[in-house]
């Protein structure tokens, strides 16, 4: 081992010595008398004892009971063998009676009777490595016992090598009888004679993750309706060593979602074939006043009546596509949001490991270098062999752009780690009731999510982004609701800002020709706030800012808007919060959104999920009875 203290006959000469005192390491030097004879600032700082306490003691007294015999030894193999060093590990007493585990490296000076040791502190490492292990063995038993997911995994050529309660639970085998089989038994046999499973895992291979939603087989050959997530694993080395399998059974869902539409198919058609009798009857009976004067007034007073029960028809239709745009909203944000978290929790593991690791890294380097340059001073002229290696690797181009590199790993993990901190806020999962919030955060992250949009592309200009923040209190509002509306109004000023550079016709609502976004809030006053979003896109004509919040309407091209961003918004805002959403917007001016929220809003409206859920179950009962007692009443007359 190296001898950082070197022997002598006065220990007093070693409290000079600055290598001494500044090591990171806890050193000291025993007599034979099994006492400390010389003792480093480090065991002071470590284990909290003065100086004089822990001279004043034999050093075997703070040793763990348990680790006695263990330690004597290991000291013992000193006197047959007096040359050598020793490393063994024990635990210490600290001065509040804790133990912490020591790393000690010795080795014995035969001249003066005396024990070198150089001791390191790795309780915090022991800790670490026990957390990490039972962190894996909860993961481990909460996959193993989850129910209402299959969760396995596949090797690379699709055969099944885990299995879980889920997976028994939902395909019917036990994990004896499938594992080693292929994953092909769970599909339909059209499916697998089309390749549908091959092109699965390759598209899982090149993206690293695949999902689809088909009919799956059970051990029983009963069917069911499977969502699936197929995602493919690979080593340090880019080889793929794997892949694994998230299915959820939605039958259930499948089948709502088709009595749902059946049974608007068939509002529709009833809907269309009253409406063709209503016109037949409407030309009737104008040709009957033509021939009866006489009745004309009953005749007007029908014709009134048929108004009416058409535009009650016209309500429920709008009430029930009101309606199906909130349930559709539901699923959509509680699987969004389930997405988000599980991707945030699982890259927020890793990076704090790498992020964790790197501080050291920077330490034990500097150690090394402080190192060398104590060999560099002890040997100024070192050997041709070693100097022509020094010029081979370029030593002092790596002691430069090694800390560099290491700093720039420093910027990027804790970029990640901002992200992934970003999303978890964004999905707001852990907050389903109104709470107290900051609407600069929420803002903030949803920027950020947006940020490889904003950005620009290859061949596309950056947007720039200007924040013009007031002084706003906490706000109590639904967070994770809100920053939807929000993420809704910028996605739509980024795709205006797109258009609009495409063209070439930015607006002209700001003296910049570049394309820009602004985002400002203010209180209003004591109760109210608002948050402006503006951009210098292409403008809303008035014919569409008509109809800018209605379910549906969109001006999109198909598969690229669903028409339910703004018309969540609103309800969101309005409804949710008891505010108000509105649009200022015109051609070639650019367009701002206004929101509008109060700081403290009435909780007797619309003041918890519960509450808002029951008023869209009452507006589909609603509109069911609305639409029959309508035809029953046109049938009767």
């Amino acid at each position: 081992m190296l001898n950082f203290l070197p022997p002598t006959s006065s220990t007093g000469s070693l409290a000079s010595d600055p290598f001494f005192t500044l090591s990171l390491d806890m050193l000291c030097v025993l007599g034979e008398d099994g006492h400390f004879q010389q003792l480093n600032p480090r065991w002071e700082e470590t284990l909290g004892f003065t100086h004089q306490e822990l001279l004043a003691q034999p050093w075997l007294n703070l040793v763990h009971p348990h680790d006695h015999q263990v330690t004597i030894a290991k000291l013992e193999t000193l006197t047959h063998n007096p040359t050598a060093s020793i490393r063994f590990r024990n635990r210490c007493r600290c001065a509040d009676g804790s133990y912490k585990s020591l790393l000690w490296n010795v080795s014995i000076h035969p001249e003066n009777q005396l024990i070198y040791a150089v001791v390191r502190d790795q309780t915090e490492c022991k800790q670490s490595k026990e957390a990490l292990r039972e962190s894996e063995e909860r993961f481990r038993c909460l996959v193993e016992n989850v129910k209402d997911y299959a969760i396995y995994m596949l090797d690379p050529q699709g055969r099944v090598i885990s299995w879980n309660q889920g997976a028994e639970r939902i395909n019917g085998y036990q994990e004896e009888e499938i594992l080693g089989e292929p994953v092909s038994r769970f599909y339909l046999p059209e499916d697998v004679q089309a390749g549908k499973l091959e092109q699965a895992l390759k598209i899982a291979a090149e993206n690293g993750r695949f999902e689809d939603e088909s009919y799956r087989v059970r051990q029983d050959g009963s069917r069911f309706w499977a969502n699936a997530v197929i995602t493919a694993l690979y080593d340090k080395k880019g080889r793929l060593r794997g892949f694994t399998k998230v299915v959820r059974d939605i039958t259930e869902r499948k089948l709502a979602q088709e009595a749902l539409q059946n049974a608007h198919d068939d509002l529709e058609r009833r809907v269309t074939e009253r409406t063709a009798e209503l016109v037949q009857v409407n030309q009737r009976l104008r040709r009957e006043i033509k021939e009866r004067k006489q009745v004309e007034h009953q005749l007007r007073r029908s014709q009134t009546q048929l108004e009416q029960q058409t535009q009650q028809l016209q309500d429920a239709l709008q009430k029930l596509k009101h309606t199906q745009a909130q349930l559709v909203h539901s699923e959509k944000m509680s699987s969004l949001g389930q997405l988000v978290a599980g991707v945030a929790h699982e890259i927020n593991n890793p990076v704090n490991f790498i992020y964790g690791n790197l501080n050291y890294a920077e330490q034990y380097f500097q150690d090394i270098l402080e190192l060398l340059e104590l060999y560099q001073e002890s040997c100024p002229q070192p050997s041709a062999k070693v100097q022509e290696h020094i010029e081979l690797i370029d030593l002092n181009f790596i002691t430069t752009d090694l800390p560099k590199l290491l700093h720039s790993m420093k910027v990027g993990a804790d970029r990640i780690y901002h992200i992934v901190r970003s999303l978890r806020n964004f999905s707001h999962l852990d907050r389903a009731e109104k709470t107290s919030v900051d609407i600069h955060e929420g803002i903030n992250n949803t920027l950020l999510i947006l940020q490889s949009r904003i950005k620009g592309k290859a061949r596309q200009s950056a947007i720039t982004v200007v924040k013009n923040y007031g002084d706003l209190p906490l706000i109590e509002c639904y967070a994770g609701q809100l920053n939807q509306v929000f993420m809704n109004i910028l996605c739509n000023a980024l795709d205006a800002l797109e258009e609009g550079l495409e063209k070439g016709a930015l607006g002209e609502n700001t003296s910049s020709k570049n394309p820009m976004i602004e985002v400002g809030t203010q209180v209003i006053n004591e109760n109210w706030i608002a948050i402006r979003i503006a951009d210098n896109g292409v403008g809303i004509p008035d014919s569409v800012k008509q109809r800018l919040f209605d379910p549906f309407f969109t001006t999109k091209p198909v598969g690229k808007g669903t028409g339910l961003g703004l018309s969540i918004s609103y309800q969101i805002v309005v409804e949710k919060h008891g505010g108000h959403l509105k649009c200022f917007s015109s051609p070639g001016q650019g367009t701002e959104f206004v929101i509008e929220i109060p700081i403290e809003p009435n909780l007797q409206q619309y003041c918890c999920s519960n509450v808002y859920q029951k008023q869209v179950d009452s507006n589909v009962r609603s509109s069911q009875s609305s639409i029959s007692n309508s035809l029953s009443r046109m049938a009767l007359n």
